[in-house]
């Protein structure tokens, strides 16, 4: 085997246009590469330098075919092992991939896996923030104070079928309307109405219980009997029978009658008691008025131009041979005072 014996020698040439002699080896001061001249190309070429398949090495570099890529595989189950620092680009230098689902080492220098990223954002989740907004599991929290807005750009926001457009809230399904689980309470007392004179409610469904109406209530009770209590707690009630109005209830400005009997039940009466004695015993006043009546006479409770008659619809013969109709107005009859 042939060789040439180097001899050490320092040669102020600039290897840039200096040609070496063919087969001269040169040391490039400035870099320390190794370099072999040909006699012909200025420089010579690096020792080392060379290719591997469509790889190009020169130095510690080993360069892909333009625009090529260039991949590192390994064969069967085998790895690519960097055994020091990765980096791409100007990035940061990378030393290790962790699987770790905590993020503990907090490392600048170390990647995370797949499973490890996926493990701390579902277990962090729960715990976010999107602008000025927290969110905790599943609620979407406001900073203290402050509003919470959902705005969308010509359209509707839609909340489990609950639909809110504007000022409008409707069902998004075919649900037959929006409950209320809670009093339904306005803010303001005697500001605001239900329904509008132009756009009513249509039926309204109550259960038994009271409804105040202005202090006024109105209920049904035990029997589904209707009742009405005025602000002076008179009652009315209505049923099977018809309705009760309370004592001193009005029609018009005639008091409605709630003692007479017989046909005088539909007349406003004055119910008189008399107390009869035959003489033989003498009774204290306290005795008389804790006595029952013998007898009750029923007065008109209101001056009225009737008429005496028996009950209503009855008529009198009088002894001009004329007759008067019970409950018939007319001027001259003169004044009833009573009735039987």
């Amino acid at each position: 085997m042939a060789f040439r014996k180097l001899v050490g020698s320092y040669k102020d040439y600039n290897l840039a246009t200096h040609i070496i002699e063919d087969g001269y080896l040169a040391v490039d001061v400035d870099t320390g590469s190794l370099r072999i001249g040909d006699g012909v190309t200025a420089g010579g070429s690096a020792v080392g330098g060379g290719s591997i398949g469509d790889l190009s090495a020169t130095g510690s570099t080993l360069f892909a075919p333009s625009n090529a890529d260039f991949t590192l595989k390994t064969s069967g189950s085998g790895s690519v092992i960097v055994d020091d620092t990765f980096q791409i680009g100007s990035g940061a230098g990378v030393t290790t991939i962790l699987d770790e689902d905590s993020f503990s080492s907090n490392s600048a220098t170390a990647l995370a896996t797949q499973q490890s990223i996926k493990a701390y954002v579902d277990a962090h989740i729960s715990d976010t923030h999107v602008g000025d907004l927290s969110v905790s599991g599943s609620t979407i929290a406001a900073p203290s104070n402050a509003d919470l807005t959902l705005t969308s750009s010509n359209g509707n926001v839609v909340v489990e079928g609950i639909r809110i457009a504007g000022t409008t809230i409707s069902t998004e399904d075919s649900t037959p309307g929006i409950e209320i689980a809670g009093n339904l309470i306005p803010s303001q007392n005697g500001v605001f109405q239900l329904g509008s004179s132009s756009r009513r409610w249509q039926t309204v469904f109550v259960t038994a219980e009271t409804v105040d109406i202005g202090g006024a209530t109105l209920k049904t009770d035990s029997d589904g009997a209707f009742q009405f209590t005025a602000l002076d707690g008179g009652l009315m009630s209505v049923g099977t029978d018809g309705a009760v109005f309370p004592e001193g209830s009005k029609i018009g400005s005639r008091v409605i009658p709630t003692n007479g009997t017989g046909a005088n039940a539909l007349r406003p009466v004055q119910v008189v008691s008399l107390l009869l004695s035959d003489g033989s015993s003498i009774l204290s006043d306290s005795q008389l008025l804790a006595k029952t009546a013998d007898l009750q006479m029923e007065f008109n409770a209101t001056l009225e131009d009737v008429p005496i008659a028996t009950g209503a619809g009855f008529t009198m013969l009088l002894s001009s041979g004329d007759t008067l109709a019970s409950n018939v107005q007319g001027a001259g009859r003169g004044i009833t005072l009573f009735q039987f």
